[in-house]
């Protein structure tokens, strides 16, 4: 506030100094002159000052006027060299001013995104999507929607969209900066997929382990056993125990089929990985 008001108020102090001090000083110095003498030279006194000041004026509109149109380039330099799509919309949700970038994404030109509204580039949102992603970068995104938009060429691509408003052309508008996430949220499904799939492998290495170590540790011991009873048993003995052994072997077979289908199983999902 203080800048905006210290050159009306040197003028201000400029002024009031020449006008109590000029006549004076000229009064003084040509007092020897007859009075219409001294009136023509505080004329001329007052035409001097309103020249003086005029140019002064002029000079720091002047420079006012290029610092103002040298800010006005730098921004819009940052706006249409800017790596990410950014465009400007009115409250008729109409574009009135795209950059560069968003050019080249969109595949639309400049003067086809201004026909347009940002409804036409809007492919729809995904709700589901929308919700999984918001709630894993939730602080991160807090001004930020995503969407689905619609290139020229009929693509789509999901982008994540901040929006400001702003105040262009005596208009209230939104500047709105579209990032590109689509290949950040394959990258997450595709390690949610992963995991999954690690998750489930853990889980089946789990259960051959605990298969290992009771369901099949009890036909061995059991197997291991009846062979040194056969050892000693008599003839009449021998026909029980042969067929306990072939129980004890079918319950061996058997988890050993579950544990060779489970490793099976994992094979295929590295595979497919």
């Amino acid at each position: 506030m203080f800048n905006s008001a210290r050159i009306p108020l040197s003028f201000l102090v400029i002024g009031i100094c020449w006008a109590l001090f000029s006549n004076p000083i000229i009064t003084f110095f040509y007092r020897h002159l007859a009075p219409t003498e001294q009136d023509s030279y505080r004329s001329l006194n007052d035409l001097i000052f309103v020249i003086i000041i005029s140019y002064v004026l002029y000079v720091k509109i002047k420079r006012q006027q290029h610092k103002l149109k040298k800010s006005e380039e730098e921004y819009r330099q940052l706006f249409e060299s800017n790596p990410n799509p950014l465009w400007i919309y009115n409250e008729k949700s109409r574009f009135v001013k795209v950059n560069n970038a968003a050019v080249e994404k969109y595949g639309y030109s400049r003067r086809k995104f201004l026909k347009m509204s940002i409804d036409d580039i809007n492919a729809g949102v995904d709700y589901q999507l929308v919700n999984d992603y918001l709630s894993k970068h939730q602080e991160e995104f807090e001004l930020a929607g995503v969407s689905k938009h619609l290139k020229a060429g009929g693509g789509t691509f999901i982008v994540s969209i901040v929006s400001y408003p702003v105040l262009f052309n005596n208009q209230h508008c939104n500047l709105v900066m579209a990032t590109d996430i689509t290949e950040l949220i394959e990258k997450e499904r595709k390690l949610e997929d992963a995991y999954q799939k690690i998750k489930k492998s853990n889980e089946a290495l789990l259960q051959i382990a605990w298969s290992n170590s009771h369901e099949l540790r009890k036909p061995l011991c059991s197997i291991l056993s009846l062979v040194a009873l056969l050892k000693e048993a008599g003839e009449q003995e021998r026909e029980e125990l042969l067929r306990l052994l072939e129980i004890s072997s079918t319950e061996l077979d058997q988890v050993l089929r579950l544990n060779n289908e489970k490793v099976n199983e994992m094979e295929m999902v590295e595979v497919s990985q």
